[in-house]
């Protein structure tokens, strides 16, 4: 086990609003094994990733438990928001390979397909699926025990999304825990490398198993991800 989730519940109040967003969550990380979030907007997946990563807002406010056994690296919603505006992108995963040392920037760039002759590019000057793939490599880069990766292959084209995911199956194989916030079962049943998939509803988990498992569930909450398949 690398990362767990123990009757969490997180609560939001900033003043002008507040709300429940994660309503006692038990959720559980494996090491070796892909783990994928499932659920609408407003369902608590980005929620997890902060509580995981220890990015939860100043005004959250949690009871429960996050378990952590490692390092924990992070693949944002917003691939933008790994990186320093105004450096370099090659620069900035260059730094990260020298203070980590276990991948190089070429070996980074190859897993998630982030072309190279782009290192030179300042972050908010590449396309938005091109800084989520970069976003991608900064986290290998890190060489993290657990990687938790929020859209990570958001705004790609198919052959290039599966080719990402190949890369994180592959990862995950020398026994990375590693969860994803993911949006197209299709892809997902294609690829063949999600392990469990957990769906969410409004803050709480609504159901957990394999891609056949849950593809079988009864409750057209779960059913509507899949009646396309």
């Amino acid at each position: 086990m690398a990362a767990e989730l123990r009757s969490l519940t997180v609560h939001i109040d900033t003043g002008r609003w507040s709300e429940t967003v994660l309503r006692d969550v038990d959720l559980t990380v494996p090491a070796g094994r892909i783990t994928v979030l499932l659920g609408g907007p407003g369902s608590g997946k980005t929620m997890i990733a902060y509580a995981l990563t220890g990015y939860l807002p100043e005004s959250a406010r949690t009871t429960g438990e996050v378990v952590l056994d490692g390092s924990v690296g992070y693949v944002p919603q917003e691939g933008v928001e790994a990186f320093e505006v105004g450096v370099p992108v090659g620069v900035q995963l260059r730094e990260l390979q020298r203070r980590h040392g276990s991948w190089t920037v070429e070996q980074a760039c190859a897993a998630a397909y982030y072309p190279t002759e782009a290192l030179s590019l300042l972050p908010n000057h590449n396309s938005a699926g091109q800084i989520q793939r970069a976003a991608v490599a900064a986290a290998l880069l890190t060489a993290p025990d657990i990687l938790v990766a929020d859209g990570p292959t958001a705004s790609l084209d198919r052959a290039t999304a599966y080719g990402v995911w190949k890369s994180l199956r592959e990862y995950a194989d020398t026994g990375a825990a590693l969860l994803a916030v993911a949006h197209d079962i299709p892809l997902l049943a294609a690829t063949g490398y999600a392990d469990r998939l957990v769906v969410l509803d409004r803050g709480r988990v609504l159901a957990a198993g394999t891609m056949a498992e849950l593809a079988a569930d009864t409750d057209p909450r779960v059913r509507m991800y899949f009646c396309d398949r």
